[in-house]
């Protein structure tokens, strides 16, 4: 356990450059400096990228634990839809797949080279990382893919999906808010400006609304949360989760809140958990002679 005295320093430098993908690069690739806190001095330059994809999955991952544990569905598999096919992606199917047991992934990309790309790298791969704690222990067969612009397909899945991750940098909704069925829960992480949204007013307000910071409330996604009573909807942090002073859930399975009966996890990020992550893999590096 880390000491509570502690401190941490570090800064992260992020970059967004939409054509990096025809590269075969990160769109936003990202490097966090670790300072000394004593002394000023640089103990080491992390390239974040991947890191700065885990932990955004890894809080997904907790909201959708949350959010289906005692489902009213009862359901003991369930169906991953996502949309995007990066790296974020990437995470979040492995970070869900550690958490929920998934039988079943379609994947929804604007192009469909990109989404076959990530599906076959998934059934190449389909056994790595898997431990004995993960909840997805059977390797997930049932991969397919989806084009954006299919509407027809994409309402389909959408219309079977027990949990939707949105990873894009879309400025538009994805889909309409009545498509995903009752009970889901979507987790959204590609938007970050109040001029993006990937999802639609009609889905924030058919939703419990948990974020990761103050922040989130700013995002396009949320613009319908303005005003007092608006802001009903949201319940609370992702920390609050973490720390137990939060269940998900209680208004989506309540017979008298006919209007929310979907969750809906909306998070922005924030420096503090890369500098957080890089300081523990960092710690991890030295501590086994690497780098």
């Amino acid at each position: 356990d880390r000491k509570e005295e502690e401190v941490l320093m570090g800064m992260k430098l992020i970059s967004i450059r939409s054509n990096n993908p025809k590269l075969n690069k990160p769109m936003v690739p990202g490097t966090v400096m670790l300072v000394h806190a004593e002394t000023g001095i640089v103990s080491a330059i992390v390239a974040a990228t991947y890191l700065t994809a885990a932990r955004t999955a890894a809080g997904s991952a907790i909201a959708t634990e949350a959010a289906m544990a005692n489902h009213p569905s009862g359901k003991d598999a369930f169906t991953l839809v996502v949309f995007g096919a990066g790296l974020q992606a990437e995470m979040h199917i492995k970070a869900i797949k550690h958490v929920v047991n998934v039988n079943k992934i379609v994947i929804v990309n604007r192009t469909l080279e990109r989404a076959e790309n990530l599906k076959n790298d998934l059934l190449k791969n389909n056994s790595d990382g898997v431990v004995e704690s993960a909840k997805t222990l059977s390797p997930v067969t049932d991969i397919t893919t989806r084009l954006l612009s299919d509407d027809v397909g994409v309402c389909n899945a959408l219309k079977d999906a027990d949990i939707i991750a949105t990873t894009t940098n879309a400025c538009n909704p994805l889909f309409p808010g009545e498509w995903p069925k009752q009970g889901c829960h979507i987790n959204g992480v590609g938007s970050y400006t109040p001029l993006m949204s990937e999802v639609d007013d009609e889905l924030v307000k058919r939703c419990e609304v948990i974020i990761d910071t103050k922040e989130a409330l700013e995002v396009g996604d949320l613009s319908c949360m303005k005003g007092d009573d608006a802001h009903q909807n949201c319940i609370g942090l992702i920390g609050d989760i973490i720390s137990g002073d939060l269940v998900v859930g209680k208004r989506r399975d309540d017979p008298n809140e006919s209007k929310i009966d979907c969750t809906f996890y909306k998070s922005v990020g924030t420096a503090i958990q890369d500098v957080f992550s890089a300081q523990a893999a960092y710690e991890y590096a030295f501590e086994h002679n690497i780098g």
